[in-house]
């Protein structure tokens, strides 16, 4: 019986670990590589494979190319962005093509897997900012994560949960 728990677990942590990124993307990633410190000083990592995540701030279609506005956040097992109120600074991922402004919008989490290609001086506010830069592998765009609802964790729906009730509550809403 144990041995059955044992070979579910060790399946379910092959299928699950870096689960949006390809087996090729993984093996070309140095997780050692830090954000801090390529942002800091660029040079010699130039050409490297990362993964990086966050929310996108901003997309802007030019002539050839997209470009992502990301705030940098820590990465959870699945890469999925964490910690969204903590950051160690912004990235860009410069995409070449187009990608729909109504769907990577401001907000969205995101985990990218790309080649660092340097860094861009932009403006940001009344200051010039040093973004490092991504040209991306493999983009994942996560999906909306869903609020937790304190009386029924399963209800999806726009009304209170007195108003629709699900199973297995639907015998102790306030109204029975």
């Amino acid at each position: 019986m144990n041995r059955k728990f044992l070979v579910f677990f060790a399946v379910a942590g092959l299928l699950f670990s870096c689960a949006p990124f390809s087996k090729e993307i993984r093996r070309q990633v140095d997780e050692s590589l830090a954000f801090r410190e390529m942002q800091r000083d660029p040079q010699p990592y130039l050409g490297k494979t990362v993964i990086w995540g966050g929310v996108i701030i901003e997309a802007k279609n030019r002539k050839d190319a997209t470009l992502l506005q990301i705030i940098q956040t820590e990465l959870d097992y699945e890469k999925r962005p964490k910690h969204l109120d903590h950051s160690a600074g912004r990235f860009l991922v410069r995409y070449k093509g187009f990608l729909d402004p109504a769907i990577f919008k401001e907000g969205r989490e995101i985990t990218v897997a790309g080649e660092f290609i340097g860094k861009e001086v932009l403006p940001l506010g009344e200051t010039q900012y040093s973004y490092p830069v991504l040209l991306p592998k493999e983009i994942h765009l996560w999906p909306k994560r869903q609020e937790f609802h304190p009386i029924d964790p399963w209800y999806t729906g726009p009304y209170p949960y007195y108003w629709w009730p699900r199973y297995p509550y639907w015998r102790y809403g306030p109204y029975w």
